[in-house]
């Protein structure tokens, strides 16, 4: 059975899969774990090739990840396609080309990591928390957004700051001109409610030799969170379809 790698998006943690794919083994970005720091003058391209290293002892394997993660994935896929037999990515961007839009995202999360840095956890999950793009979470049970806020409070808000400057979407190369050339299956997967990345990995997919788009309905941004049954599916589907040939 191919192993599968779960990564997380930014202010996760490490078992942020383990609902949805008990047998997973979960991997902390750089930032999100004591024992996995942002050293000075850390980038996206060292970050990809730390994660590589973690993942090629053995047979190339099934990576997953859900936004920042899923990013830092697909660039892993794209610089070193032999250590992955399949790709799963959840809510990703696949990478600004323009450069007056990364300017401000670039700037968009400096403000970020200022209210990281000057104000504390607190008042960052507590703003973090309240954007229109987790609206659709207003459905889960109290108890799982509760246990995500507390998750999120337990992380440094210096290391947070430090690898949303290094991890970022504005932060990362442009993947888009690199999807054709994909050697391995890719499932795109995104929430239906969430227009702009569910159009996203409808474009990307259709780019790939072997893309796959799963849009789950009822679903915003975090797929993974709000509907883990619906990621188990897609990754069971895969995991068949290697059976199968």
């Amino acid at each position: 059975m191919t192993a599968l790698f779960g990564l997380h998006g930014f202010t996760g943690r490490a078992d942020a899969w383990a609902e949805a794919a008990p047998h997973a083994t979960g991997l902390a970005i750089a930032g999100h774990a004591p024992d996995v720091p942002v050293p000075p003058g850390w980038t996206f391209d060292r970050e990809v090739d730390r994660i590589a290293a973690t993942i090629a002892a053995g047979e190339p394997v099934h990576l997953a990840g859900y936004s920042m993660g899923g990013r830092l994935a697909l660039a892993v896929a794209c610089r070193r396609p032999e250590l992955v037999a399949r790709l799963t990515v959840v809510g990703v961007h696949p990478g600004l080309g323009d450069p007056a839009a990364i300017d401000e995202r670039r700037a968009a999360d400096e403000g970020w990591c200022a209210l990281l840095e000057r104000r504390g956890i607190e008042a960052f999950v507590a703003a973090w928390q309240e954007q229109p793009m987790w609206r659709s979470q207003g459905a889960l049970p109290a108890e799982v957004r509760e246990r995500q806020r507390l998750a999120r409070l337990e992380h440094s808000p210096a290391a947070l700051a430090a690898a949303l400057r290094a991890l970022g979407l504005g932060a990362m190369p442009d993947l888009w001109p690199q999807l054709a050339e994909l050697p391995v299956p890719v499932d795109w997967v995104a929430g239906e409610l969430d227009d702009r990345y569910a159009d996203m990995a409808r474009r990307a997919a259709a780019r790939c030799r072997a893309g796959r788009t799963i849009v789950v309905a009822g679903a915003g941004h975090n797929v993974l969170l709000e509907r883990p049954a619906e990621i188990s599916r897609a990754l069971g589907d895969a995991r068949a379809e290697r059976r199968s040939t």
